[in-house]
């Protein structure tokens, strides 16, 4: 009986609160109700119509087994609930582990999400019925050719290349990241000892895109103008088409998909990386050919495309240029949002930098660019781990939608269709780091020389304390080659520039949702110096 009258109550305060053809689907609702439309559109309409009230009844009825922290009184549409997540997710999600103890609903700009703390995350991985290539279908829209390369590849294909190829071979590429970064340095902060402005982000997607090309692809590609165009826009643009598609309501999403303008230029410049690449993996096929012929050893660089393609022998096949952007998607904007972190946490804390530097001129001059120095660096790793710490690139992760209701430890039952994610809400919690608001470089290397924490207080090292790479078996798979990336990259800022910023405010992040990025408008002040060490001349 109760249910009769809430949807009583819903219906009538949809057509209430203002005249209902206008608030449903606005001027084309009126033209159906007036005749003056096809059958076909009127059709359309309707069916809008019945969805959207279904929908709004849908969710006055539901009865959420968890208690949902962001609802707001007759708040329907959930609009205020969705402004208070877009604006304040951080905030909702600590308070709701502190009043509740547990997991709860969030209701997000995708719907409500049950939100859960980093001690679920062995459940989650266990469990096949939560699945994240359903989350990636219906949150990033993969059945559409556009966010094809949010599809996953083959399981074990990724991981098994990049274990096998990338983190098993690292001491080999540090030569070519340092000499890149050189190159990078010089075009873009220039020599000039005087002060000068220079755009952060713009410079560090360019650094990013170039280092990482230059390792997966090769010189040919990393200097290459329109391919780095092209993995630096690539995932902005992915990520913007699905938000504009998502405007649309279902049945229309087909259509929408096809003509919008972000889409066509997704697809297009997938076309493009397809025949930039086209030339490279033609050559690579006849030197595998002649070889095999001759009996021989192909002689092909040691890049991702050699990586795939042994991979591939085992987990089956794949489009290569799908791989080049994937990885893009993987690891540029992720390296570059936490090395521009870096840069601007030093242009806010000044007193870092000296401390770091002179770290970095001790292992410098004793091992060189071998092997031990990097990992030898340990105030700076530490540095990197710290920014990560208070500003992970995601308040939440590890995202799933149940196949059918499962039941979690507590016990809780995630109900068939429901979203779940893990939370970093550890990453800022006295219970585990003192003065967890406090920004402290030597956090973990303070943590490190503890028992307790000597094997996860690394940059690499997840626990369910600091989940910035994911923990488990999902955990990401390429962090040991970002962090040595990100460390080679420090090196030389910290050893070849002085760094300022004219108001600090601009070192903070921008928060949206459950994203947390460092600041893109962000814009400060270097100068060259004279390093102490000419790492050109420094051999692994």
């Amino acid at each position: 009986m109760e249910q009769n009258t809430n949807a009583s109550g819903v219906m009538e305060r949809l057509f209430d609160m203002a005249e209902a053809r206008h608030i449903l689907v606005g001027p084309a609702a009126s033209q159906v109700m007036e005749g003056n439309v096809p059958l076909y559109v009127a059709g359309v309409v309707g069916l809008l119509v019945l969805r959207f009230l279904v929908s709004a009844v849908a969710r006055v009825l539901r009865r959420p087994q968890l208690p949902v922290v962001n609802k707001h009184p007759w708040d329907f549409w959930g609009t205020k609930a969705k402004k208070a997540f877009q604006t304040n997710a951080k905030q909702i999600i600590q308070d709701g582990f502190a009043k509740h103890g547990g997991p709860f609903i969030l209701i997000t700009d995708n719907g409500p999400q049950v939100m859960l703390t980093p001690e679920y995350i062995d459940p989650v991985n266990k469990e096949s019925n939560l699945s994240f290539q359903a989350f990636i279908r219906k949150n990033n829209l993969s059945n559409y050719e556009t966010f094809r390369n949010f599809r996953p590849t083959a399981p074990g294909l990724f991981e098994e290349a990049v274990m096998k190829g990338l983190t098993r071979n690292l001491p080999k590429f540090t030569a070519a990241l340092s000499e890149e970064m050189d190159t990078c340095l010089k075009r873009s902060w220039g020599e000039s000892n005087e002060w000068h402005e220079v755009p952060l982000r713009s410079d560090v997607l360019d650094w990013v895109a170039r280092l990482s090309t230059r390792i997966f692809a090769g010189p040919l590609l990393s200097e290459n103008k329109e391919w780095l165009r092209i993995s630096v826009e690539y995932t902005v643009s992915s990520f913007q088409a699905v938000s504009e598609l998502k405007l649309w309501a279902a049945p229309l999403q087909p259509f929408a998909e096809r003509f919008l303008s972000i889409c066509r230029k997704v697809r297009r410049d997938h076309r493009l990386a397809s025949q930039i690449i086209a030339p490279i993996l033609k050559e690579r096929k006849e030197e595998l050919a002649r070889a095999e012929k001759e009996g021989r050893k192909p002689n092909v660089p040691d890049d991702s495309i050699e990586w795939f393609r042994a991979a591939g022998k085992k987990y089956g096949s794949y489009n290569d240029a799908d791989i080049q952007l994937g990885i893009g998607i993987a690891a540029i904007h992720t390296t570059s949002d936490l090395l521009g972190q870096c840069i601007l946490n030093m242009c806010k804390y000044p007193e870092i930098v000296a401390p770091l530097r002179e770290e970095a001129i001790q292992v410098l001059t004793k091992f060189g660019w071998q092997k031990v120095a990097l990992t030898e660096l340990r105030l700076i790793d530490s540095f990197m781990k710290e920014t990560q710490r208070v500003k992970p690139i995601g308040m939440a992760l590890m995202n799933r939608i149940a196949l059918k209701d499962v039941v979690l430890p507590g016990p809780i039952t995630v109900k068939k269709g429901e979203t779940t994610a893990i939370t970093a809400v550890r990453h800022w919690s006295p219970e585990v780091y003192e003065e967890p608001q406090k920004f402290d470089s030597e956090r973990f290397h303070k943590r490190r020389q503890e028992k307790a924490h000597q094997n996860d207080a690394q940059f690499v090292s997840t626990s369910k304390d600091h989940i910035g790479f994911s923990h488990g078996k999902h955990a990401c798979p390429g962090r040991w080659f970002a962090a040595n990336e990100t460390k080679i990259a420090l090196v030389h800022l910290i050893l070849k520039y002085d760094f300022a910023i004219a108001d600090p405010k601009q070192a903070e992040w921008i928060e949206s949702g459950i994203q947390m990025l460092a600041n893109p408008f962000a814009t400060i002040k270097v100068r060259r110096r004279q390093e102490e060490i000419d790492m050109s001349k420094l051999m692994p």
